[in-house]
């Protein structure tokens, strides 16, 4: 409780012009597998291939459970040829 209570006082501590240079998060949608086929042009039996750890360069896949989903920035930095 006493870790919350510091948090609270650190923040309230901020002047207006320090908050300004805090970076505000930008939302990305999330994609689905069929969206993900769509943008690339690509069968959704590929998307799923792609995904598969055993591929050289894997497509960036976060799973929610049994459903695969995608950030549009991951992929577009896999095209590119930038992501691991």
């Amino acid at each position: 409780m006493v870790s919350s209570r510091k948090a609270t006082k650190q923040s309230s501590a901020l002047s207006s012009a320090d908050r300004s240079l805090i970076p505000t998060p930008t939302f990305e949608p999330i994609l689905t597998a069929e969206q993900v086929s769509e943008i690339l042009q690509l069968k959704t039996s590929t998307i799923y291939e792609l995904t598969r750890r055993r591929n050289a360069r894997p497509l960036p896949v976060h799973k929610a459970g049994k459903f695969l989903r995608f950030r549009r920035s991951e992929i577009e930095r896999w095209l590119d040829g930038k992501a691991a």
